[in-house]
């Protein structure tokens, strides 16, 4: 820290000792300036300063914080401007060699903090003549003041420039001293003398003022320039005496003026120039010079305007001047205008008489023809339209005469309107035709014009027609024709201009009154963001109700027949590119009627466009090293490489270079503004069905049309889930079931939005679950949108989320599916007799007939949580028969499941179908195997319920029949045989023979051979027949039996 301080002390001395104001600024400026204590005994001072105080040191964290934590802007403030001067220049002006004088400086503290001050000293060249009287006042607060006194004694005549130095504690600075001695500033009034013309002999004097404005007079002396050799005589009045020379001497005083006399005595006929010097005695007075000029004639009647300007004139109009003309004799005169010129421009009188010593006047009349240029020959050029035309005064006495030359720029006042004629064709009476005019100004003088008694039907803009013309100007007007009723127009229009000239403008058109007419011919759509949506709504009508056309205006074509009344058919037809859609955009409306029409705008960035940005971005991400597929590069013969990439992807616009460069175009919108006209066609009759507007025939000059204003914003929030889409598609849901989906938006706007809301349909099937209140800039929030049909239909509604500025609308899609399947098994699946455990198989086949994948689960009531449950009611022998509901038979002693499926979950697509195997695995012997199989959509809906029955018997041969001797379930009840139940019903019953039937089966298993299950089945069968009768059988009955 020492070694740097000593650099710095020893910097600040070499800069204290330059003599280079500038340099020391600069340096000032350049290092770091803060005011501080810094005690050291080794340290270096400055004169007359306390040796701890410095100005100029690097920063130290001290007790000084507050100090040293001022910005720089402020501390430059305070160098700058640390003590402001009550007199900013210090100047002694036209001193005295030998006088003394005195200035008074005052110092203020104009910094924050107290403050010093100290002299440095003056310029070095100034040192002889200036001495300096300062006290310094010590410390000096904000605000304070001192005084500085600044003698001057003058030892030489020279002006002395130099500044007065003082150092404070934020800085150094001067005050500017300026002694300036005594010269001289002389000037002329004037530099040129204009005698004009005057008669041989005559004396005329003119007077020229020489102006002293500084302290020291001088001597001066008026002469001719060499060479100059007319005959002028100049006077000087100086020291109240008259001195006739040519060249003329005096004496001019501080802050003062002499006027010099110039004589002009014309001796022969002619132009006099002559050329004047004034020199002076002082040596650092530069020479002023002067001309005088003067014309010498020897008639005694002159002119003193020989030159009549008449500036610019048109045709037919009369332009007037008076000539003066002056004489010293009695003289008779005569005034004659050129012979080409007679018939447009005239002298009165004729003749005149004028006394000696006066002045006559002479009326001067032009009235330019349009055949002026050719009456005026050489006198006239046709290009420049210039007019220079010679009148003679001729001195009849004396056989001499005086010219004058008339000038003047002819020009014309036509107003020409191009076309002469328009023709507006045919137009209908809700609307309006313009076509356009050129008024051009053939004059090379402004003309004002107007359009005067227009007729009601008829507008002229800009200004309603009235305008002001610029020379040449051509101007082009709107002429807007709006038939009244249903005829044909023939007008003129007339147009006048200032100088009451008219010019007209004829016009055609033929008015018709369409059948069919629209509420609104224009529609402007309010600032609407991209992807957004803006409706409007309007009417299609027709009134024409009646053909008679003496109580009401009757639709028709000029003068043509009048249109039938009954339905009238419409057609709107929209530009393929156009972002409007109208709904509907065919129809038909009754007489008296009106069909009610939906115009929406949606503006959208076209897919060209961004496809071109997005191969724009790949070409970039190609040149930095990014792979692309490119198909096709080739080079162009001027060496110019020209790439065309076809992006090999089935869908270009599902891709995320398109994405991303959707994105980015839709963040630098900056707006657009569209009109569209849309025509809709009008045809008398009603469209067909099946054939459509074919069998109409309309005339376009029924056509009405519709005018759309479309002004297109960038949106605030925009979409970022699901690729940027505004449309949210559910697709197929089945009825009854809810889909929910998060829709992420973002505020891409440097403001901070507040959102709202439109109002879903309470009773549709969709549902804003959660909405977003505010947004932060940039800031991403998801929407919870949740869709739960009622019906099997489309759903379609929009949810717009409305901003201070814009709207963003989103598309909720959503189509409610009743699911329908088809099983190949009806209510029950009978598996048949198995062997005791044994595994016996059996597929059914369950068909998806509806257009929505299912997702499905198949249970048994065996395996069903609630079965323990419903086992606590009570026992199904206590209820009849019919109340029943126990579906699940014998199980295995096992603890397994006697049936089994596979599979018990998954998903059919829309039209497939899906096969499912049941398996029957018992472990003991039973008939009394069964369960119940349900077949359960989405784990809510049972499409179908089978009930699965079994057997299994430990032998492979059986028979059945008789008395059973089990039952199916558990039974304390009594149950008589039927017949007995009978006879006690029926009373006295005749005998019938007691017939019992048996059923004898075989069940197939791999256990045995199957050549001896066959011997098996033949002796069986055998010892069967043998005991026919005792068992009371048919053969018949037995083998039918038998082989089933």
């Amino acid at each position: 820290k020492k070694k740097l301080l000593n650099k710095l002390v020893e910097s600040l001395l070499a800069l204290y000792h330059s003599k280079h104001r500038g340099l020391q600024e600069e340096c000032l400026v350049t290092l770091t300036i803060t005011t501080c204590q810094v005690k050291h005994a080794n340290t270096k001072s400055f004169p007359g300063y306390e040796p701890e105080r410095f100005y100029f040191a690097y920063r130290i964290h001290e007790k000084n914080a507050k100090e040293e934590a001022k910005t720089q802007e402020h501390m430059e403030r305070r160098i700058q401007a640390v003590l402001s001067l009550k007199n900013s220049i210090t100047s002694n002006r036209d001193f005295d060699v030998g006088q003394i004088y005195k200035k008074k400086i005052v110092l203020i503290n104009a910094s924050y903090s107290v403050n010093f001050c100290r002299l440095v000293g003056v310029s070095e060249w100034l040192k002889d003549f200036i001495s300096i009287r300062f006290d310094p006042p010590g410390k000096m607060s904000a605000g304070m003041s001192c005084e500085v006194v600044v003698t001057f004694k003058p030892m030489i005549n020279e002006t002395l420039e130099g500044e007065v130095m003082f150092m404070a504690q934020t800085g150094s600075f001067s005050v500017p001293l300026k002694c300036t001695a005594k010269r001289c500033i002389l000037a002329l009034d004037k530099e040129l003398i204009d005698f004009g013309s005057h008669v041989v002999g005559d004396t005329i004097s003119r007077t020229i003022n020489l102006t002293n404005s500084g302290a020291l007079g001088t001597r001066f002396k008026v002469q001719a320039s060499a060479g100059d050799s007319s005959t002028c005589r100049t006077t000087a009045k100086s020291s109240g005496r008259m001195v006739g020379s040519k060249v003329t001497e005096g004496e001019i005083g501080p802050f003062s003026s002499v006027k010099l006399q110039i004589v002009f005595i014309p001796a022969i006929p002619g132009d006099v120039r002559a050329q004047f010097v004034i020199m002076f005695d002082n040596s650092d007075c530069k020479p002023l010079c002067f001309s005088a000029i003067g014309v010498s004639i020897d008639v005694p009647v002159w002119v003193p305007n020989p030159n009549v300007d008449l500036k610019i004139c048109m045709y037919d109009r009369l332009y007037q001047d008076c000539i003066i003309i002056q004489t010293k004799a009695t003289l008779r005169l005569k005034f004659e205008v050129c012979k080409e010129l007679s018939k447009h421009m005239e002298l009165l009188p004729k003749t005149g008489y004028i006394q000696a010593q006066s002045s006559f006047s002479v009326q001067l009349k032009f009235l330019p023809r349009h055949s002026l240029p050719e009456d005026a020959g050489s006198y006239f050029n046709e290009e420049t339209r210039v007019l220079e035309v010679p009148v003679t005064i001729l001195i009849v006495d004396k056989a001499k005469k005086v010219n004058i030359t008339v000038h003047a720029i002819v020009t014309t006042s036509d107003l020409e309107i191009s076309p002469a004629q328009i023709n507006f064709g045919y137009c209908t009476v809700y609307e309006a035709v313009q076509t356009n005019v050129t008024l051009t100004n053939k004059s090379i003088l402004p003309q004002e014009f107007g359009f005067v008694g227009l007729p009601e039907f008829v507008e002229i803009q800009p200004n309603d027609g009235i305008g002001i013309l610029l020379p040449l100007e051509s101007l082009i007007l709107d002429v807007i024709f709006k038939a009244d009723k249903a005829k044909e127009y023939s007008f003129e229009l007339t147009c006048k201009s200032e100088f009451n000239r008219q010019f007209k403008l004829s016009c055609k058109a033929v008015g018709v009154h369409p059948p069919l007419e629209l509420s609104h011919s224009l529609v402007q759509f309010a600032a609407t963001a991209l992807n957004g949506v803006s409706t409007a709504k309007l009417y299609v009508m027709n009134s024409h109700v009646s053909v008679n056309h003496f109580t009401h205006a009757v639709p028709r074509i000029g003068n043509g027949e009048v249109a039938p009344v009954g339905p009238t058919s419409f057609e709107f037809c929209v530009p393929e590119d156009c972002p409007v859609a109208i709904t509907p955009s065919v129809g038909t409306v009754l007489p008296g009627k009106k069909s009610l029409i939906q115009v929406s705008f949606r503006p959208t960035l076209s897919d060209q466009l961004i496809r071109e940005e997005a191969v724009r971005r790949l070409c970039r991400a190609a040149a930095t090293g990014a792979e692309i597929q490119v198909r096709n590069i080739f080079v162009s013969l001027d060496g110019v490489f020209i790439i065309k990439l076809f992006i090999l992807i089935l869908e270009f616009s599902s891709s995320d270079a398109y994405m991303a460069a959707q994105a980015f175009l839709m963040r630098s919108f900056s707006g657009r503004f569209e009109k569209f006209i849309i025509p809709c066609f009008v045809a008398s009759g009603q469209i067909d069905e099946k054939k459509g507007s074919e069998n109409l025939s309309c005339s376009p000059y029924n056509t009405l049309y519709l005018e759309l204003h479309c002004p297109a914003v960038a949106p605030s929030v925009v979409v970022t889930s699901d690729n940027g889409k505004n449309t949210v598609n559910f697709g197929d849901i089945a009825v009854g079931h809810r889909m929910i989906k998060r829709i992420t938006i973002q505020n891409i706007s440097p403001e901070k939005l507040e959102l709202g809301f439109s109002a879903l349909n309470p009773n549709g099937p969709f549902l804003l679950v959660r909405p977003v209140g505010m947004l932060e800039p940039g800031e991403n929030k998801a929407l919870i949108i949740s869709f739960c049909p009622n019906e099997n239909k489309w759903f379609c509604e929009t949810l717009d989320i409305r901003t201070a500025k814009t709207n963003l609308t989103l598309s909720i899609t959503g189509r409610g599916v009743m699911p329908s399947t088809v099983c190949s098994v009806e209510e029950v699946l009978d598996m048949g007799y198995v062997i005791a455990r044994e595994k016996v198989t059996s597929t059914f086949k369950i068909q998806n007939t509806s257009t929505l994948t299912l997702q499905y689960s198949v249970q048994l009531d065996s395996l069903s949580s609630t079965r323990d449950k419903d086992q606590q009611r009570l026992p199904s022998f206590i209820t009849s028969s019919l109340q029943r509901t126990e579906f699940v038979g014998t199980q295995n002693y096992n603890a397994l499941s006697v049936f089994s499926i596979f599979p018990t979950e998954g998903e059919i697509v829309a039209g497939k179908s899906q096969d499912f195997i049941v398996t029957f695995s018992p472990d003991h012997e039973s008939l009394y195997y069964s369960d119940r199989l349900k077949f359960v959509l989405f784990g809510k809906k049972i499409a179908h319920v089978i009930h699965l029955k079994g057997a299994a018997r430990d032998h492979p041969m059986f028979v059945e029949g008789g008395v059973p001797l089990d039952v199916p379930i558990e039974s304390l009840a009594v149950t008589l045989p039927t017949s007995s139940q009978k006879a006690l019903k029926g009373g006295n019953v005749s005998p019938v023979p007691a017939v019992t039937e048996l059923k004898v089966g075989a069940i197939q298993t791999a256990q045995f051979a199957s050549k001896k299950v066959k011997k098996i089945k033949c002796s069986f069968m055998s010892d069967a027949i043998r005991n026919t009768d005792s068992a009371q059988m048919t053969t018949s009955s037995f083998c039918q039996k038998f082989s089933l």
